[in-house]
């Protein structure tokens, strides 16, 4: 730390990390479970500097950091979110007069080359679907087709989907009041198709322990349905239907359709909207296409000097 650079106050690594998650929580730009991530990955990142005996703030240096990213035994895509907290933290204790510069900003961050991402064609959901029916308990079938339509038809995340209160269907009006990351709201229209698949869960849904919840999903014990059931429930039927892919859950499915929404002409706005991306840069990534439309594309593509 340069000489000159007097810290507002004196404060240790530990209380700053708290005050600064106070500051995010309290103007709402970050979830409960980001806040719950936050205060773990930096409360690993104090621990590691006061066993290297440095507990106040003001003290911290960026080859201190670097000590802790290269401990990590982590995979690139990993160091890449610490180092993204790591600067958000720093960012607050510059605002806040604490340090002088973040450090964290200045560290050069992994290159990472993220996988092709799975999806289900058409045909694949349609097995999918197919077989629940077939398969699926008849006290569950209804609830579970509800689920896989919120995710391929209206691309909704599994945290929006147990979520979802009763009152937050508006069948009248076919459609739905959903709560997206930072309490954002939005709403969704149905088709003939969910508001059909809400009332079949609706009158299965009364005969279930705990019906006076709010909540729309219910497991079978009575209780808000937990996104962690959900993707049993989904992995389950992509087992019995043949359909095995790397990542076997909700997202599958909710990438799925945003896809062949892509691949069908759909507006790319509206589908960022049913996804609740702020970055159309995310939406991007739910786009594909396979080699036969490719083909046929390059064959009715304009073809300027073609020799006949």
């Amino acid at each position: 730390m340069p000489p000159y650079f007097e810290p507002k106050k004196d404060i240790t690594i530990y209380d700053s990390i708290e005050q600064y998650l106070s500051e995010k929580e309290a103007v709402g730009t970050l979830s409960a479970s980001s806040i719950r991530n936050r205060r773990y990955e930096l409360n690993r990142f104090a621990l590691f500097c006061k066993e290297h005996h440095l507990e106040k703030t003001a003290d911290i240096h960026k080859n201190m950091l670097i000590a802790y990213l290269r401990e990590q035994k982590i995979s690139k895509s990993s160091k890449v979110g610490i180092i993204y907290i790591l600067t958000s933290f720093m960012d607050y204790l510059v605002n806040e007069e604490l340090i002088l510069d973040n450090i964290a900003a200045s560290i050069e961050k992994p290159k990472i080359y993220p996988p092709k991402t799975d999806y289900l064609t058409f045909d694949e959901l349609e097995r999918l679907y197919q077989a629940e029916a077939q398969d699926a308990p008849p006290k569950s079938l209804d609830r579970n087709l509800l689920l896989f339509s919120l995710f391929t038809d209206i691309c909704l995340r599994v945290s929006e989907v147990v979520n979802l209160k009763l009152k937050d269907v508006r069948i009248e009006t076919r459609e739905i009041w959903v709560t997206r990351k930072r309490d954002k709201t939005d709403n969704i229209p149905l088709n003939d198709d969910l508001v059909k698949k809400f009332l079949n869960w609706y009158d299965i849904r009364i005969t279930y322990k705990g019906s006076d919840l709010p909540w729309v999903f219910l497991s079978s014990h009575g209780q808000q349905l937990k996104p962690r059931q959900v993707h049993y429930i989904v992995s389950q039927a992509l087992r019995r239907a043949g359909l095995v892919k790397r990542k076997q859950g909700p997202h599958l499915l909710r990438h799925s359709g945003a896809s062949l929404k892509a691949q069908s002409g759909e507006n790319l706005i509206m589908i960022q909207y049913l996804l609740g991306h702020e970055n159309l840069n995310t939406t991007r990534r739910y786009l594909h296409f396979n080699w036969e439309d490719l083909k046929k594309m390059i064959e009715r593509s304009p073809t300027p000097g073609k020799k006949e």
